[in-house]
């Protein structure tokens, strides 16, 4: 962190104040409740996007405050039990972790050894022949990604913005009111207090509430299903490999956790089943598990508790409205099959702060429409075009009929036998340009 005392130690000195009342994050440092606030900068929600966010800006040295209603999460995952795992996992891509690294919050990740990078990818239609296997070697890279728990991404996040002068976090504040003026953005919380800023950012996730009260339009379906996640303990060792298999009822996913002998699962199920399958008791529950897995990936012989979500697609007309902006979920969500939807939001959270920083060097107005244009013409194309084809694979794998069962099976096949082809679908998966 000492690279970013250096950074921001011109600022201390000009503000002078005391570390405890910087950390309130409002222009006049105080620490005392009042009824109305400024700040340059507040961000809705304090989850992997927003805090990755908050830190790309902080080198502007504006005020940056970001609300959360949530208490402030426990420190990260420990222990090593199955049950010790977090249930909810991401896929970084090698872009994704770049993007980490820059932000100084990837060191406390890959200390922490419980990252699990994969090199390989394992892809099987459950209804037919068609397979492809993707590796690292395929575009000369070291991995594909690394699997990292949801709650260590953000305790590691939460130790950088910390560590910024700049930057606050103000848990268990709700949004209750917002209005988008001409020059700022004005909302209230459930502390009592009004806050004005300069820019707002939406980063409160796929039901966001800022982007409900800031009245933006969206196009949203359920996919009608719903995604199981659980840790399995899988034999033999899962080799750093990630297993998919594509069935009629949903994707399932086995992702490698560090332990060797142990993955994290998303199975994705049709309404009609998912509450089958998680009221289902451990046995009933590992044995379908293997089942679906049709022998192809590692088996199953324990698995911890299980969470279920629903499946929604969601993505807003507009991702700006005056000085209002939206990232990650609150712009966009989609189907969790690919692993994609994190790092979406870590390219939106980067594309938009390389937009701000630069027009804040330059004196010009960082927070202007021109800004905010070239972020959503940056990121609206590739968040469109990731959601056209998690469309595509939710219609194609889903479909019982036999013409479109003998073309993906096909289509697989393909993949894996040309190398152009397979090396652009690696591109896709790990962010590669």
């Amino acid at each position: 962190m000492d690279r970013l005392h250096e950074q921001y130690g011109a600022f201390c000195h000009r503000c002078s104040c005391a570390p405890t009342k910087r950390r309130s994050g409002f222009r006049d440092g105080s620490e005392v409740t009042v009824q109305e606030r400024q700040v340059d900068i507040a961000i809705i929600g304090a989850g992997v996007v927003g805090l990755a966010t908050a830190l790309s800006l902080a080198p502007t040295g504006l005020h940056i405050a970001l609300f959360d209603a949530q208490p402030k999460p426990s420190a990260g995952p420990q222990g090593t039990a199955l049950n010790d795992w977090d249930r909810r996992v991401t896929a970084l891509t090698p872009e994704s972790i770049r993007f980490l690294k820059s932000l100084d919050a990837w060191s406390l990740i890959e200390g922490s050894k419980r990252g699990g990078a994969y090199t390989d990818m394992f892809v099987w239609d459950s209804e037919g022949t068609g397979n492809v296997h993707f590796t690292a070697t395929d575009l000369n890279i070291e991995s594909l990604g690394t699997i990292v728990e949801s709650s260590l991404t953000t305790h590691a996040l939460i130790s950088a913005t910390e560590a910024a002068p700049n930057l606050s976090i103000h848990w268990g504040t709700r949004l209750e009111s917002m209005d988008v003026e001409a020059e700022s953005v004005r909302f209230t919380t459930s502390s009592g207090d009004t806050v004005i800023a300069d820019m707002t950012i939406g980063a409160d996730g796929g039901r966001s509430k800022s982007r409900e009260l800031a009245g933006m339009r969206t196009r949203e379906w359920r996919y009608g299903q719903n995604a199981i996640v659980a840790t399995v303990r899988v034999e033999p060792h899962h080799r750093h490999a990630c297993w998919q298999a594509f069935l009629p009822t949903g994707p399932l996913a086995l992702l490698p956790l560090a332990n060797d002998d142990l993955c994290s699962i998303v199975w994705s199920l049709d309404d009609a089943l998912s509450d089958h399958w998680i009221q289902a008791d451990h046995d009933g529950f590992v044995g379908g598990l293997n089942l679906a897995l049709s022998g192809r990936g590692p088996q199953v012989l324990e698995v911890s508790d299980r969470q279920m979500f629903p499946l929604i697609q969601c993505h807003a007309v507009d991702y700006s409205l005056g000085r209002f902006v939206l990232v990650g979920d609150a712009a966009h969500s989609i189907h969790p099959l690919a692993g994609q939807g994190i790092n979406l939001g870590l390219s939106d959270a980067q594309t938009l702060g390389n937009e701000i920083v630069r027009a804040h060097q330059r004196g010009a107005d960082w927070c202007s429409p021109q800004v905010f244009s070239r972020y959503e013409r940056q990121r609206k194309g590739d968040n469109l075009g990731m959601m056209a084809t998690m469309q595509a694979f939710k219609w194609g794998f889903g479909s019982k009929n036999p013409a479109v069962t003998l073309m993906r099976n096909i289509g697989l096949n393909s993949v894996d036998a040309l190398p152009v082809a397979k090396r652009w679908f690696v591109q896709q998966a790990v962010g590669a340009k």
